[in-house]
This record gives structure tokens, sequence and C-alpha cells, in this order.
């Protein structure tokens, strides 16, 4: 990517704002100059990020989702994986038409800075942001104790970290430093280069299931670091963060109940939901969003935060089938994102999984102006 000028400030959503400023534009008398800002009027979101000092472009794009919410709109998101060279791929295969939302890794943005790309990531995130696409961050943090990977469960004692004189908390607590530098960086549009973004953010997601470090946690504990994250970013200045909570479809009894779990502060909640390919029982898709009441009636934004096929070779799982879910069960999800393709499926956890490797998927987006699909029954 190009460098650029340094940012002019300016106000990001013209559109809607351009009705509020022009009454005031030119006025210079002292009850003029006590109006309250016109832009914070225009992003009123119907209920106000959990952050209290939540920057400009976070109470936006909060307003901003509840506007899809009231309108029955679904989001249509891709992840990417920013840790490799071509991770434009999902979304240049749909030219030209475009997600409403983009995902990523905090972790993964960390090494893939590091691999001076001709297309530096976190530049490129910002400048979708700054094209319209609503951004949503990840995190699979190692293993603190082995320094294995998100899934090495030898260790998982998720209370250690709330004592700082721990080895594993003071490694946890380091890497968690680290990615909120890379969210500081978004929050100020990279020093300046780009609009400053805002972050949908879900930390430590999926931990009613058995699989990653952090899974099965005591509810309290959970929620005690819960609170620290967000503690710790505030106290870093990073204020560009909705906070999401996202938990995986309760598809068996190993997946505990994920309302034990709900933070105190959520600005959003999300179903993570995949759909097992292998074995003729598993011929049919389907969206599985068992859990979902359970947490819709302590939070009021909800998401399918992950969503798609589980161990599929061949690509057939049709994307159509999730707004198809969505509008039978009669819920408003803010949207809903595929993962990136992550192998042949041989495993039956990987396999084609980005919306160009599904049956029907460009279509799918193509039927949905804008990355927007209706949700209307």
């Amino acid at each position: 990517m190009s460098m650029r000028r340094p940012w002019a400030p300016r106000v990001l959503v013209a559109g809607l704002l351009a009705a509020v400023l022009s009454p005031v534009a030119g006025a210079a008398t002292p009850a003029a100059a006590a109006t309250p800002d016109p832009r914070l009027l225009a992003c009123s979101p119907v209920v106000a990020p959990v952050d209290p000092q939540a920057t400009l472009e976070t109470r936006c794009l909060a307003a901003r989702l509840d506007g899809w919410r009231s309108t029955r709109r679904m989001g249509i998101g891709q992840q990417l994986n920013v840790s490799n060279a071509a991770y434009l791929d999902p979304l240049t295969r749909l030219a030209p038409d475009e997600v409403a939302v983009v995902g990523f890794d905090v972790g993964e943005l960390a090494d893939g800075e590091t691999y001076a790309f001709t297309d530096p990531p976190l530049q490129r995130l910002l400048q979708l942001a700054e094209d319209g696409a609503v951004l949503t961050a990840s995190w699979h943090g190692p293993n603190p104790h082995t320094a294995g990977s998100s899934f090495d469960r030898t260790w998982h004692d998720l209370g250690a970290l709330l004592d700082p004189t721990t080895p594993e908390a003071q490694a946890f607590w380091a890497d968690y430093d680290r990615m909120l530098g890379l969210l500081t960086r978004l929050q100020s549009g990279d020093g300046g280069l780009f609009p400053p973004a805002a972050v949908v953010f879900r930390p430590l997601h999926e931990a009613n299931g058995d699989w990653f470090w952090w899974g099965h946690p005591k509810p309290a504990t959970y929620r005690a670091v819960w609170a620290l994250m967000q503690q710790r970013a505030a106290d870093a200045g990073v204020h560009n963060l909705l906070w999401s909570y996202a938990f995986a479809a309760r598809a068996g009894s190993w997946i505990q109940h994920p309302g034990r779990l709900v933070p105190a502060h959520v600005d959003v909640a999300g179903i993570d939901t995949y759909d097992p390919e292998r074995g003729t029982r598993n011929a049919a898709d389907r969206v599985d969003l068992t859990g979902w009441e359970d947490v819709a009636s302590r939070v009021r934004r909800m998401a399918v935060t992950e969503v798609g096929p589980q161990g599929s070779a061949d690509g057939t799982w049709r994307p159509a089938r999730i707004t198809r879910t969505v509008r039978e069960a009669r819920v408003r999800p803010l949207w809903s994102m595929l993962w990136f393709d992550d192998g042949t499926g041989a495993d039956g956890i990987s396999g084609r999984k980005q919306i160009s490797s599904l049956r029907g998927g460009r279509a799918w987006l193509h039927g949905c102006p804008g990355g927007l699909c209706s949700i209307r029954p």
C-alpha cells in the first residue's frame, strides 16, 4: 500500500451528519457555541457503549449496528487470515460485490505486521473501514503456561491470570498489551494516515466449549478476567472497542450453557456455529442456534459471529441457509461471519469455508446490496 499524507480530521458519517450540521454551520453566537456536538447527536446508539469514554467512531459504529437491527438487515461478513500474504483473496474473489463486515484475528495481525507484506494488513484494514466495512477482531491467544497454541489444554487455569505474581499472568498480560498496541493503531488511524477505526472485539471466545485453553472456566473467574481486560484497555487509552462476548452453539452436552458466562459489561454477543459435513446424517445444511435465546435475553445486540461448514472438502454447503434460518427463527443478527478456507477438510474440522468457495456463495452476496441482507420473515 502506498503511503498517504496525514489524514485531515473530518466527519466519517457525512451522509448521516449533513442534515444535523447545516443549521449550525455559520453560527457564532454564545448560545450557538453551547450547542452540543452535532456529531454526537447524529451517532446516538439505542444502547450506549459499555466504555463511557468510547470514541466518536465507536459510538457511530454502535448506532450503525442498531440501525441494521431496527431495519431487520443482516451484514454478510468474511474473516481474513491477515498473517498470510494472500489475506485479501477471500474478498477479491467476490469482486465487484463487497461484504459489510470484515473479520480478523489480532494475533494474526501481530504476525502479519512483521512479514513485510506489500500490502501491510493493518493499513489495509483501516482502508476497508474507511470504505465502509465494519471491523471485528478475535484473539486466539497462546497458552500462557506452555506457550503452545490456543488449542493447548494441557494447562487451563484461567484463575492464575488474576494473580499478577504468576508467570502465566505475566505472559498473558504482556501478550494482551501487545494486542492493545495494535488496537491503538487502529484507533489513531495509524498515526493519522487514515481515519480512526472502531472495532468489535471478541476475546476469549467460545469459552463454553472445551477446545481452547480458556474453555470451561468458573463463571466468576471468566467474568473477572473479562473485566480486567476491559480495565486494562481503558488504562492504556484504548476506547475504540465494542466489547463482544462470543459463545459456541450448544451442539452437545460437552458445551456448557452460554448464559452462565455472560460478562457484566457487553456491547454485542454472538454465536459461533458450525455444521459438520462428514457422514450421511450431516448431509442437510443447517445453522444451529441453540443457546441464542439464553444470551439474547441478556444482551440486546446479537450476531452470528462465526458460521459455516466444518470439514467441507467440496464446498457444497450453501450460505443461503443462514438467511433462511434466521428468518424462520425470527431473530435479528447484526451480521453473519464466514471463515476463510483453512484446509482440505480431511480432519473433519478444516476445509472450504469462505463465501467464494461455497455453493451459491457469490449469488447469495450479490442478492444482498452493500452486503446487507433483509431478514424480514
